[in-house]
């Protein structure tokens, strides 16, 4: 059985209540976990390619690198937040010891000196291991939080509905925001110096942001590893994860749509400013209306969710975001502007459930775990998730930087002069093209996903 801390208060009300203060403050990290993820996904290839000139190929090499290290980092990182055993709790002293580095690693990302090719190279790659390791020592505890806060099926929806909301914030700062800043900074056009500075305020948010997250779920319920646990050893746990049926469901869905996901935001300014003609205030119009609506539309996919279902609220999401997606193929530089913002719009709308529902099953397969096991591994299973998450961000740049290497993108030509028609193929096939197969095979494996409120519930917990 579980044990809870001593400043354990909402969430044991009955029926495992959170109030929407704690909800929302929890889900602030959100915010900056997505502007951290998402602003070197969408322009730390575009920046290095395009400003500084270095080789697709390397670049996304080294930024796949740099993921695969994150990646080897999120076991051991979980296992130790799982046995952490202070009067924070096992998850809050991660969160505030790794909100101060994750924002100086991400100014250092994009303040790269006047070097050489391959002294760029070096600093690159040493600083995307600095920000692995910081970004996988506050994203894996905090994402072991949810699953102790509560045990009740409909207010883990809550709870992500929050996240959603924040991270739609996140998203738009990071894969927009970021780079509108940076132009700002530059006059006329965005450069590398106004990136750099860019950075720096962009660091000090993501700081900020994260301690606001420490400070306010001071009062949540906090769950406490069971004697003898950290004894368990790794092919237990490993067999553990592959008997929960609709985890690794769940987790093969994630995959397909995560590589579309990264795919898509790394090719994104190269979509925007190649074949549509614009610059990055206009991506970041076009993101803001798609984020705005994601928000907004948050309170029809908690009703729907509870009218239909997660799972068939979740495939509903997938299909219209592939259908919108793959729309992209008739837009071109003359794209009239109410056409363009309806689209946004749409997007925002089925975005809304492909991000929550996606969140709220994950957390679902969290508490059927500590049914079926009787241990309480968040920390691991957040590892886990986090684990396939990073890899999928791994592949996206890599694949993006090796197509545009193979189809002869031309990094030396002007920002909107036209490319090779091989090289637009290139910037197609991953916005367009691998999105929307890899949403595809998600829906596919969602047939055999069955785990249910019922399930849940008839289950019970365990003594």
């Amino acid at each position: 059985m579980s044990s809870t801390t001593a400043d354990t208060v909402a969430a044991d009300r009955p029926g495992g209540f959170v109030s929407n203060w704690l909800a929302a403050g929890w889900g602030i990290g959100s915010m900056a976990t997505a502007t951290m993820l998402n602003a070197p996904t969408a322009m730390l290839l575009y920046v290095l390619v395009t400003l500084i000139k270095l080789d697709p190929f390397v670049v996304g090499s080294l930024i796949f690198a740099g993921k695969m290290l994150d990646v080897v980092t999120d076991p051991p990182i979980g296992a130790l937040s799982d046995r952490t055993q202070t009067n924070l709790g096992r998850r809050r002293p991660w969160l505030l010891g790794s909100s101060f580095a994750c924002g100086i690693s991400f100014a250092l990302l994009f303040n790269i000196p006047e070097l050489g090719p391959t002294a760029s190279y070096i600093y690159v790659g040493f600083a995307l291991a600095v920000f692995a390791v910081a970004y996988t020592s506050f994203q894996v505890p905090y994402m072991a939080m949810p699953a102790e806060m509560t045990d009740n099926y409909h207010q883990r929806t809550k709870i992500m509905s929050w996240r959603v909301v924040f991270m739609s914030v996140g998203n738009l700062a990071g894969a927009a925001g970021y780079g509108a800043v940076a132009k700002m900074l530059g006059g006329e056009e965005a450069n590398r110096a106004s990136y750099g500075e860019a950075a720096i305020y962009f660091g000090v948010f993501i700081a900020l942001a994260m301690l606001a997250t420490f400070f306010l779920t001071k009062r949540t319920r906090q769950t406490v590893a069971v004697s003898g646990q950290g004894d368990i050893p790794l092919r237990q746990h490993i067999r553990w994860l592959f008997e929960n049926r609709p985890l690794v469901i769940l987790v093969g869905t994630k995959i397909a749509i995560y590589v579309g996901v990264f795919s898509a935001l790394t090719t994104a300014m190269f979509f925007f400013t190649r074949i549509l003609k614009l610059d990055e205030s206009s991506f970041f119009q076009v993101m803001g209306i798609q984020m705005l609506t994601t928000v907004l539309f948050m309170p029809v996919c908690n009703w729907l969710s509870k009218r239909i279902g997660k799972k068939p609220a979740y495939v509903l999401s997938l299909g219209g975001f592939c259908v919108l997606s793959a729309s992209w193929l008739l837009a071109g530089p003359n794209e009239p502007v109410p056409l363009l913002m309806t689209r946004a719009v749409l997007l925002g709308m089925f975005g809304a459930g492909a991000h929550l529902y996606g969140q709220s099953m994950l957390i679902d397969t969290f508490a059927l775990d500590h049914q079926l096991t009787g241990h309480r591994r968040e920390g691991v299973l957040s590892a886990s998730f986090s684990f396939v998450e990073k890899a999928c961000m791994a592949l996206g740049p890599f694949i993006v930087g090796t197509l545009l290497s193979l189809l002869g993108f031309d990094r030396e030509l002007a920002t909107k002069a036209d490319q090779s028609a091989s090289a637009v193929l290139a910037i197609q096939i991953g916005y367009i093209g691998i999105p929307v197969f890899c949403n595809l095979v998600s829906i596919s494996l969602l047939k055999f996903y069955h785990l249910t409120e019922a399930d849940l519930s008839s289950a019970g917990q365990p003594s």
